[in-house]
């Protein structure tokens, strides 16, 4: 129950999204340019979605021995880069099979079917998707590996990536 209750508000929080100048002007200082162009061409939703992983992580690292590095500040902004453009009821779509039927939901996703089964494709391997695209365009190995890195178990030897997995859990 609490998934669902989490995954409801992701869905509201997601239609009133939208970034401050405040926001856009710390997003542009942190990011290279080739890795605004990924950030821009995310839908607002993932926007907001991860410059709010992005404070909690912020205001975590507050709290630990040393702020947050360059490099997972921005993994924080670009680890749903790979998702691509959504209907809202494909990710609903997702969340619904995913927590229902999993094993069904393996069998419908394809890379390359139809746009419905494919953007669920792209939900299951957005982590991977998106590190190839932070790659291609010469991003830090560092933030490549946190992005690739931040769908899978929690890791006991990798604060960083362990900080980024809580905070898009909770955000």
């Amino acid at each position: 129950m609490p998934e669902l209750r989490y995954r409801a508000w992701q869905l509201f929080a997601g239609w009133r999204a939208r970034l401050t100048p405040a926001a856009i002007t710390e997003i542009r200082a942190l990011l290279s340019a080739d890795e605004l162009l990924l950030f821009v061409a995310m839908a607002g939703r993932d926007q907001d979605h991860c410059l709010r992983v992005m404070r909690v992580i912020q205001h975590r690292g507050a709290g630990r021995r040393r702020s947050p590095s360059h490099q997972l500040l921005v993994a924080a902004l670009l680890h749903d880069i790979g998702k691509g453009r959504l209907a809202t009821w494909q990710r609903v779509l997702f969340v619904l099979l995913d927590a229902a039927a999993p094993q069904l939901a393996r069998r419908i996703e394809s890379d390359q079917g139809a746009g419905w089964r494919r953007a669920l494709w792209r939900l299951r391997h957005h982590a991977r998707i998106g590190a190839e695209q932070l790659a291609a365009v010469g991003a830090d190995p560092r933030t490549v590996a946190l992005v690739a890195g931040h769908t899978g178990p929690v890791p006991a030897d990798d604060d960083d990536l362990t900080l980024l997995i809580a905070a898009d859990r909770v955000s």
